[in-house]
């Protein structure tokens, strides 16, 4: 169990590690390219792309505060996902912690001859059964901290969203039958696709250069902060099983 545990463990981490890089590096282009372009508070920085708002003549950010935590949100997991997956992966390359098997022949008094086969429980290479205590406990607070991230963005996206419907409105001057196809029926990539190419700077000086893919980035960080939160969640189930099995080792 130890060894299908560690194995396991050795594709988690590096997935969760791919997941959070990406959450990151995508976040970071939405972020960086809206940043001068929404940010028309007079007293606040709401440059961010998520929890947009519209007004009465524009629309604005949300503050800078959650594009902050949506790039720099991941480097706490990320860094346990690295330390934890060379570990593992170091472990599994070297072949430590497999069961060992023997087998022995027993002659019975008829004649007949059994082969019992033996495989040990905890090995010498195996991992202690003091591990898996702190790292249910670290697997846990890490698939909580997870689950805000990936609720916060959702939430953020999901703003934007259904304020810029708003905005999209006012700017094409819907009227009748339009009105319900863009609140209802209109995709959220479409959407930002709307976005990326109406939304103008209202300064001069913080004019945009080039356009991007909003919605590919939105959209790709979102996946991947639920995909990753799954992963913790694994791990977690993975940590508590092994945490149970080996409580007698530990008394």
């Amino acid at each position: 169990m130890s060894y299908s545990a560690e194995r396991a463990l050795s594709y988690f981490y590096p997935f969760i590690i791919l997941s959070s890089l990406v959450c990151c590096i995508t976040s970071a282009v939405a972020w960086t390219h809206w940043r001068y372009v929404l940010n028309a508070c007079p007293d606040t920085n709401c440059g961010c792309v998520l929890h947009g708002r519209t007004t009465y003549n524009s629309f604005e950010g949300g503050n800078i505060a959650y594009c902050h935590f949506a790039t720099y949100g991941l480097v706490l997991p990320l860094i346990f996902a690295v330390v934890l997956g060379i570990y593992h992966g170091y472990r599994m390359c070297i072949g430590k912690g497999e069961r060992k098997t023997g087998a022995t022949t027993i002659r019975q008094r008829s004649g007949d001859m059994i082969v019992v086969t033996t495989e040990s429980e905890l090995t010498p290479d195996g991992l202690s059964p003091y591990y898996w205590l702190p790292a249910t406990v670290i697997s846990v607070i890490m698939a909580v901290y997870q689950l805000i991230y990936a609720a916060i963005f959702t939430d953020g996206f999901e703003v934007t969203c259904r304020q810029y419907r708003e905005s999209l409105l006012k700017e094409i001057q819907g009227v009748g039958n339009i009105v319900p196809v863009i609140k209802a029926r209109l995709s959220c990539a479409a959407v930002f696709d709307f976005m990326d190419y109406l939304v103008e700077s209202i300064s001069y000086e913080r004019r945009r250069y080039g356009r991007i893919n909003t919605a590919i980035c939105l959209y790709i960080t979102l996946i991947f902060s639920w995909f990753a939160l799954f992963a913790w969640i694994a791990i977690c189930i993975i940590n508590i099983v092994n945490m149970r099995r080996t409580r007698a080792a530990r008394v």
